[in-house]
């Protein structure tokens, strides 16, 4: 089989696009390549700001600089009039100062709410009852599940990224939250008999 022939670019943003599936050579627009990788990469920085900024919104934080930047960088992106290179690049320097700012509150939000994480002792293995394995980064619906399963015989156990959680003192305070930590999802995953829970981004 012949090599496939690498595309120039792929862009199918708007109903202009070439045969209804997407310009390859040269936006049907006038758009060249290089425009449309960078509205792809700042629809994929747009995208992470948003997901961590949801969990800040989640706590009740909210910072209106963040939110007026992911409304013009995602305008920018949807209109037909703006294909000056140097200004896309402007915005994705932009979102990189957007992203540590969305950070920093989910940072602030974590703390006000759960308290200061410090290093803990964390509790290993397993215990006689129930469990749920939960992984991701969603501190509030951990919180929230243990709530769920406070003083019933359903413990919560914490796998890779959700490992941190147990620093903070809001969270730690939980008697049903143990740690299950692996090196990979799939390597320990499959020995666990109860369901899991991936509390991802929103993304």
């Amino acid at each position: 089989m012949a090599e496939k022939e690498k595309l120039n670019m792929f862009c199918y943003q708007c109903s202009q696009t070439a045969q209804g599936t997407g310009c390859t050579l040269k936006g049907v627009c006038g758009k060249e390549a290089t425009v449309a990788r960078l509205q792809d990469n700042l629809l994929f920085a747009i995208k992470g700001i948003s997901a961590y900024l949801y969990h800040a919104r989640e706590l009740g934080f909210t910072d209106p600089e963040v939110d007026a930047f992911i409304e013009n960088a995602f305008f920018s992106t949807l209109t037909n009039v703006n294909f000056d290179p140097q200004e896309f690049i402007k915005l994705a320097l932009k979102a990189g100062e957007m992203n540590v700012r969305t950070m920093q509150l989910l940072k602030k939000a974590h703390i006000q709410t759960f308290g200061e994480p410090v290093p803990s002792p964390v509790s290993t293995g397993t215990v006689k009852g129930h469990g749920i394995l939960v992984t991701g980064h969603d501190l509030h619906a951990l919180d929230m599940l243990l709530n769920q399963v406070e003083g019933t015989d359903v413990f919560i156990y914490t796998h890779s990224e959700m490992l941190p959680a147990h620093g903070y003192p809001g969270i730690k305070k939980w008697q049903e939250i143990w740690a299950r930590p692996g090196l990979t999802k799939d390597s320990s995953l499959p020995s666990i008999p109860w369901p899991s829970w991936a509390l991802q981004t929103a993304s």
